[in-house]
């Protein structure tokens, strides 16, 4: 009768160090050409060695059962309504109409904002207090009402 194997050492790792065998309390491993391997007919699976090894050699053995895949349910299919089919069209005609007309006006504003003269020298500075109403221009702002009226 064999028994299964309980933990397998990874040869690429292992560098023979012995610490294994030391801590090994039923004697399970040995070095063999440079490297450790357990007798899986003596090994009683106390873990003793994984805790032991400096290079992360020794691993447990994990079993499990395989289970299938279950195939994913297809997803159930919409017959298309006559409304969705003639609105889908309509919408997009829509739209692009809409886009248009937008791209339309957004061209007419920057080009009657780029068209403005721009030889204004207090817009230039920054100084638009003539804009407001504030003595300029215009007819002067609250200041001059005051001085009209004598207050």
């Amino acid at each position: 009768m064999t028994r299964k194997q309980i933990v397998w050492i990874d040869a690429e790792r292992c560098t023979g160090c012995g610490a294994c065998v030391d801590v090994c309390p039923v004697g399970a491993i040995a070095l063999t050409n440079g490297t450790a391997s357990v007798a899986d007919e003596t090994c009683t699976g106390c873990g003793a060695c994984l805790e032991v090894c400096p290079q992360d050699a020794i691993h447990p053995v994990v079993e499990g059962e395989l289970v299938p895949a279950v195939a994913p349910a297809k997803p159930a299919v919409q017959r298309e309504r006559p409304l969705v089919q003639t609105a889908a069209p309509a919408l997009a005609v829509a739209g692009a109409s809409l886009m248009a007309k937008a791209a339309g006006a957004l061209a007419r504003v920057v080009g009657n904002w780029l068209a403005q003269p721009s030889g204004r020298s207090d817009v230039a500075r920054g100084d638009v207090s003539s804009d407001r109403g504030s003595g300029g221009a215009n007819g002067g702002g609250r200041r001059m009402r005051r001085r009209r009226r004598g207050r």
